[in-house]
């Protein structure tokens, strides 16, 4: 295997977030690797009919497909919503595009949905002046998440969504995803102080030096907002709380065992069983190998992706309202300033979807706000932007 697939693993991690959006803080990708992208396709109308935990487990499903097909490496990804970004080297690229092929497949045939998949080779993408770069931030001891810098990734997706180039991008021929470690057996995250943000920030400044300056206002202002944004992660031991009713674990059941049967019905009774002791665990604080009832909740809360880099500055936060209004107001004074664009939507609750490599430690897990979250935030953000122009 070429010596640069341990480039990610090897970075150093950063522990504060705001570091993230440090320009110098992002390593380059190598030109050996690629980007994958996976998004669904009128993800909006699915959203606008209630299906939005449908494409929030088909964005990352994608993710635990290509860590499964590259298990022996440690793989950059941002889970974006309604799809995913991964960055993986060439000489995984068969396996990976085998997974993505099969997610792809099982969207169709479970969900009645389609899920776009290509793949963007970064040399090219570095050829034609688009660079990439990546950054670990460690939220927790147990887990390392990655953020995103540099033009290479919105050019990967202008590229995959053209209707003309797209096509030649996107991956055709069978396909097959494992899905161990895929799970979504949590209760929505009802908020606690009042409402739940998803907060898409996109600065627009020319020089990543002012784009990162203007991410650290927005930082510094939430964190005098909310008394440090980490607090207003919707991840809380008191939201916490595993589900119960069958249909809670109806996309875990249908990736798993198809749309229905005896193997759907098996994946879905096989779900249910284990977070019923799952609850036990957790209401008693008992611990068996494999699992520790006291930590696990804490644990959870640690490895959330509730903030994240991409190039955009993506949060979800749960708030007070007078809280909401404040950084509605911060943010379009900084727009009219123009020094960025923003798109939020608001909710009751958030959603929360796992990948679970082992129950001690190493496990993370997806947030994205109810009724489409980032999806629907990226409509406002859109507008903006354009108008910008």
């Amino acid at each position: 295997m070429a010596s640069s697939a341990r480039f990610y693993a090897d970075l150093p991690a950063i522990e504060a977030f705001a570091e993230v959006v440090d320009p110098a803080r992002h390593a380059p990708v190598p030109p050996d690797w690629c980007i994958a992208l996976t998004d669904v396709r009128g993800s909006t109308a699915a959203i606008e009919a209630g299906r939005y935990k449908d494409v929030n487990a088909l964005g990352a499903a994608s993710i635990v497909a290509v860590r499964n097909a590259a298990p022996e490496l440690d793989l950059p990804f941002v889970f974006g919503g309604d799809g995913a970004t991964l960055l993986f080297p060439q000489a995984v690229r068969p396996a990976v595009e085998g997974a993505l092929r099969g997610v792809r497949a099982l969207a169709r045939e479970r969900f009645d949905l389609e899920l776009r998949v290509g793949v963007v080779p970064v040399d090219q993408l570095l050829d034609q002046g688009h660079p990439v770069r990546v950054a670990r931030y460690r939220p927790s001891p147990h887990v390392c998440l990655a953020m995103l810098s540099g033009a290479g990734v919105p050019e990967a997706e202008r590229r995959i969504k053209d209707p003309e180039q797209g096509p030649a991008l996107c991956l055709d021929g069978p396909g097959k995803a494992d899905l161990a470690g895929f799970e979504c057996r949590w209760e929505p995250l009802s908020s606690r102080n009042g409402v739940v943000l998803s907060l898409l920030v996109q600065a627009v400044a020319p020089t990543a030096e002012e784009r990162s300056a203007t991410y650290r206002a927005v930082l510094a202002d939430l964190d005098a907002l909310l008394g440090d944004v980490a607090h207003a992660n919707p991840a809380h031991p008191v939201t916490l709380h595993i589900a119960s009713a069958p249909a809670a674990f109806e996309q875990e059941a249908r990736l798993r065992g198809g749309r229905s049967g005896v193997p759907y019905l098996w994946h879905r009774l096989q779900a249910r069983s284990l977070a019923q002791v799952g609850r036990l665990l957790l209401a008693t604080g008992w611990r068996i190998p494999g699992f520790d009832g006291a930590r696990y909740r804490d644990e959870v809360v640690q490895n959330t992706d509730f903030r994240k880099f991409d190039d955009t500055l993506r949060m979800v936060v749960d708030v007070s309202e007078a809280q909401h209004q404040a950084i509605r107001s911060a943010l379009e004074a900084a727009q009219a300033r123009g020094e960025l664009a923003f798109g939020i939507h608001v909710s009751s609750a958030a959603l929360m979807t796992c990948l679970i490599s082992s129950h001690e430690g190493d496990h993370v897990h997806f947030v994205d706000g109810a009724d489409g979250g980032y999806a629907m935030a990226a409509r406002p953000l859109k507008a903006r932007l354009k108008a910008a122009l």
